[in-house]
């Protein structure tokens, strides 16, 4: 597969994974009264996110050093997409929403850091660096389609659908998943 090729397969794939980030925040205000959260959960819905993200870097990015990064990266995105499953399917309240956001930033970790040792271990110079960038600004072009997307199923779902929060997770989950597809595309490599 060709620089650029591959470029794109992992910038699409860093994008799928990330639509799902940035999509609870948007959807606090309904979470907060449909659950009657304090404001201290949700802060702590917010921030089990960014803590799990913290935790997990580390371990994955050292693991990418015996483990190919492609490997950690696919689990990242599955995690990812598991935990909007489960928010569409599970959440029910603080517990299951926190379980679920820790799972999120466990997942998020799995594929930011990862996906840039992916690009680094196979392109070099001015093509890598180039493909760095986009791949940083492409995770965050994830992230805000994730807040357009559960915006537009809310309107489906139409105005007081008290579910209409599972439905924006039950679209956002296997959009993610074709983020596995974009990287099976990459091959065997690391």
């Amino acid at each position: 597969m060709t620089g650029p090729r591959f470029t794109a397969a992992v910038v699409t794939a860093q994008v799928l994974a990330q639509i799902g980030t940035f999509t609870l925040p948007a959807l606090l205000p309904a979470f907060i009264a449909r659950w009657s959260l304090s404001g201290a959960e949700a802060g702590w819905l917010i921030g089990a996110f960014f803590a799990a993200y913290v935790v997990a870097v580390p371990v994955l990015v050292a693991l990418t050093d015996r483990v190919p990064a492609r490997r950690i990266y696919m689990t990242g995105t599955a995690l990812t997409a598991l935990s909007h499953a489960g928010f569409a399917l599970f959440a029910d309240g603080f517990w299951t929403a926190l379980a679920l956001r820790l799972l999120a930033g466990a997942g998020w970790a799995g594929c930011y850091m990862p996906g840039l040792k992916v690009l680094a271990d196979r392109l070099e110079g001015a093509e890598q660096s180039r493909a760095v960038g986009l791949h940083s600004m492409c995770g965050y072009a994830g992230g805000f389609l994730g807040p357009v997307i559960a915006g537009f199923a809310l309107d489906a779902a139409g105005p007081g659908h008290l579910m209409g929060w599972a439905l924006a997770f039950g679209h956002i989950a296997p959009v993610t998943l074709l983020g596995l597809w974009a990287l099976r595309r990459l091959g065997r490599g690391r």
